[in-house]
Order: structure tokens, then C-alpha cells, then sequence
């Protein structure tokens, strides 16, 4: 034991700088965190309970804080006691004991959780969990806009250009850039422009998470081919009739796609910026798990030499296809975070394998 204690007591030392939040860039008020049930089943573990037979319906009546919170906690009980012991129920379990002091959830604790919760709510919480409890530095988080630069950083989010939705996309690229879009050069110029604030604003690299749209394979096309699909879907008559109306959506071409992506690492190339990208689980129920796989990122690795690439969540299920990346190219990181939270086991197991290779 020895040992085992002066490792962590020297681990205990650290500063932290957390990688990866969803943390509003500004403390929330005390009103908009009212129920601890609907908090704690906003992400994560909800997902648990929905795969451990959970019905939707249920689940709207659970996180309505306008019901009995015990009433509420019997609809929910037998799925979270099915669930909770994956890493997401053992993580809400160790917050309820290292914040709130209470043993875990269950029946015999909600109702005093729910009212330490709100209490511990209100102004001050970031700096009592984030700087006194964590010892987290600062911590890095998405974000376009004006955040809270005591708690964060930030990383510019560029998904948009990439992979537009409708036209509010195109409406609030152009409010930013100060263009109006009429061909594809102007989306070209819109998107150096937004690059260029990001990198005049501060933000210390770039987020990517196509995954959850698409796969992560891009693969390189020309000009006139990305020009040919964006003209397809921007200048179709129906878009441009209700464009003023309504958000009306269209589907982008692959070939758009590849080509705004490296248009965008080429930016980041220059500036020798870092890129963090989404693989490995998505967050949700459903999706298209083989659309993450780090493995489909292996031409960006070679082609973009100066680019630090950050892998986000160990790319679990692929931890041990990451561990190879990051042996094999000297410009890929790997990035642990979510994945203690995904899988404690497996992130014992992926460390010990990675120091070994």
C-alpha cells in the first residue's frame, strides 16, 4: 500500500484541466435547476433506464417536477435499480455521497437529495464543485459566444458548414459572418470568416461531432463537385420560395460534406490547431456506432501532419484501436474524456494495455 499511497497522494495534487464539458457558459440560476430527478436523468444514465425497458411515456411523467417526487421515484425504482450499476448510475451514486453526504439513491434518500439539491443550487455552485472539490483548472467546453472565463475555455464549433440542417443554419451563418449567401464562394468566405473569430476570440481548437450525423470518413473531392451539390440543395425553387417562411430542411451531398471538412482543416492545419473529435459511443438511444470509429480518421491523421487530433472518449468501444493511433502517429492524443463515466472497468483496462504498448 505503500506505494498505492504515494501515488495518490501525489495524483491528489493535480490541477485539472477537464477537456470536455456541457456545462452552460454561465452559472445557471437557481430556478432553472429545480428537481434533482430532472437533472439527473437529462443524459446518461436516462439511457440506461430506457434499454432497462423504461417507456417514454414514463420517463415525461418521471422528470416532471410538478409530481410528488416519491411518486415519482416508485414509477422510476425498478429500472434504476436494474442500471444502477453501469458506470453512469455508480457516478450519480459517488455525487450523491461526495456532495450531498448521503449513502446513494434510493427510496430512503430522495426526497432529503432532492432538497439538499436545491439548496446547494444557487449562486456559487461552480466555484464550490469546479474549483474547491475538483481542483479542475478551467474546463473546455463547445462555445461560439461569451462564456464565463473563471470556470472555461473554449473550442469553436464549425459543424454547421459541414453539415447544415435548414435554413436557420444558413440565417445564423450568415448573421455571424456579416454575408449574405448567394453562391458557394460566399459560404466559403462565411466560413474563413467564422474561423477567423474563432481564432481572434480566444478559442483554443476546434470540436467535432459529425459522428452523431454521419460517418467519419472524408474523403478528398474538388471544388466544382462540392459547388454542384451545394448549388443542388441551395438553389432549388422550393428552398428559395419558403426560405422566408418557414424552416424548411434539406439534405447535403457527401461531396459538399468532404470538401468543407478539409476546407476547414486546411484553416487549422495552418494555424497548427488542436481538433478534438467525437468517436466511439454516441450518447443516446440508436444510432450508427460504426459511423464513430477512429479507424475511419487514419487519411486526416497522415494528410494533416501539424494538426494535433484529440480523441474523444477513448473512441470506446475502439480503445484498443485507439491505443495503436496514437502509437503509430505522433499528431494523435488520446482524450479519457466521458469514459470513466461510460465504462470504469474498461478504463483501467485501456490504460494499463496503452502504458504497456
Amino acid at each position: 500500500m505503500k506505494n498505492y499511497e504515494k501515488i495518490l497522494e501525489y495524483v491528489n495534487g493535480f490541477e485539472i484541466v477537464d477537456t470536455h464539458e456541457h456545462l452552460p457558459p454561465f452559472e445557471p440560476q437557481e430556478e432553472s435547476r429545480s428537481d434533482v430527478l430532472k437533472e439527473y436523468l437529462t443524459h446518461y444514465f436516462v439511457r440506461d433506464l430506457l434499454s432497462a425497458g423504461l417507456s417514454k411515456e414514463l420517463l415525461r411523467k418521471v422528470v416532471n417536477p410538478e409530481i410528488d417526487i416519491l411518486e415519482r421515484w416508485s414509477m422510476v425504482e425498478p429500472y434504476w435499480l436494474a442500471a444502477r450499476h453501469t458506470g453512469y448510475g455508480r457516478v450519480l451514486d459517488i455525487c450523491c455521497r461526495d456532495i450531498y453526504g448521503l449513502p446513494s439513491i434510493n427510496r430512503d434518500t430522495i426526497v432529503q437529495l432532492n432538497k439538499l439539491f436545491r439548496e446547494t443550487s444557487s449562486s456559487g455552485i461552480y466555484k464550490k464543485i469546479l474549483k474547491e472539490k475538483s481542483r479542475i483548472l478551467f474546463s473546455i467546453i463547445p462555445c461560439n459566444d461569451d462564456y464565463d472565463r473563471e470556470f472555461f475555455r473554449s473550442v469553436g464549433y464549425l459543424d454547421h458548414f459541414i453539415f447544415p440542417i435548414d435554413f436557420n443554419d444558413v440565417r445564423y451563418i450568415e448573421s455571424r459572418a456579416g454575408i449574405q449567401i448567394s453562391c458557394f464562394d460566399d459560404w466559403l468566405e462565411a466560413c474563413e470568416k467564422s474561423f477567423n473569430y474563432l481564432i481572434n476570440s480566444g478559442c483554443i481548437g476546434l470540436k467535432i461531432g459529425l459522428a452523431y450525423k454521419r460517418s467519419l470518413r472524408f474523403n478528398r473531392c474538388t471544388k466544382n463537385e462540392a459547388e454542384q451539390e451545394f448549388n443542388r440543395f441551395f438553389f432549388s425553387r422550393k428552398h428559395l420560395v419558403e426560405r422566408m417562411v418557414e424552416n424548411l430542411g434539406f439534405e447535403t451531398g457527401k461531396h459538399f460534406q468532404d470538401y468543407m471538412f478539409h476546407f476547414i482543416m486546411h484553416m487549422a492545419n495552418k494555424n497548427q490547431m488542436v481538433v478534438q473529435i467525437h468517436t466511439g459511443l454516441l450518447e443516446g438511444s440508436g444510432n450508427i456506432l460504426a459511423h464513430s470509429d477512429p479507424t475511419l480518421l487514419t487519411n486526416l491523421f497522415i494528410e494533416y501532419p501539424d494538426i494535433r487530433f484529440d480523441i474523444f472518449h477513448m473512441g470506446y468501444p475502439y480503445q484498443n484501436v485507439v491505443g495503436a493511433l496514437a502509437k503509430m502517429f505522433p499528431n494523435v492524443w488520446i482524450d479519457m474524456c466521458w469514459a470513466h463515466a461510460i465504462s470504469p472497468e474498461a478504463s483501467i483496462r485501456a490504460l494499463v494495455e496503452w502504458i504497456d504498448s
